[in-house]
């Protein structure tokens, strides 16, 4: 029994710090935020074009298979993402992603039948592209900085509540869960 409760405690203590930890580090890089996203999405850029051009080139060597034009099309599409992410004005990028995120959701929730059940699912897409926009139009990476941050440290606070709230409750049910492995064992072996 208390070696599940040092776990427990532990890995709930582990988590907080945790989630804290990255909190903070969004608190103190709040001011380098302009930098951050720049060094991302150059990143992000390099990462798309590298990871497409093996694709690119065998397309290339393949074409004349059928079907493998798709192919060569889209990894093309892909490589020039990623080279266009990394020379693009980061605004512009922010603020095409923004409006591909959403504008993608929309056309697929118009080509469906049931557009209330679509709409559902592709909210967070829409949520997340309408942010996109707002950042890239206000200029505010340092709010993002700042909301995750506290969003962070609020996940932590939340963790570590419910984590002691439900300590007693756990500590319950794995002496019950003990207490019934144990009975097993003595039924199995008749000779303790």
């Amino acid at each position: 029994m208390k070696e599940f409760k040092r776990y427990y405690l532990t890995r709930v203590g582990t988590t907080t710090v945790f989630v804290g930890i990255i909190g903070l580090l969004f608190l103190l890089g709040e001011p380098y935020a302009v930098e951050v996203f720049d060094i991302l999405l150059i990143a992000m850029g390099l990462m798309t074009a590298v990871m497409n051009l093996p694709t690119l080139l065998y397309s290339l060597l393949h074409i004349k298979k059928q079907g493998e034009w798709i192919s060569l099309a889209v990894s093309s599409a892909a490589v020039l993402f990623g080279v266009l992410l990394m020379l693009v004005r980061r605004d512009v990028i922010l603020l095409l992603l923004g409006v591909v995120s959403v504008a993608l959701p929309v056309v697929r929730i118009s080509l469906v039948v049931e557009h209330k059940k679509r709409f559902k699912r592709e909210l967070p897409m829409i949520l997340f592209g309408l942010f996109m926009v707002a950042v890239s139009l206000m200029q505010a990476e340092e709010l993002v900085f700042f909301v995750c941050s506290m969003t962070a440290f609020a996940i932590a606070a939340l963790y570590l509540l419910w984590g002691l709230l439900t300590l007693k409750p756990r500590l319950e049910a794995y002496a019950q869960w003990e207490a019934e492995m144990k009975e097993r064992e003595r039924q199995n072996d008749p000779e303790k």
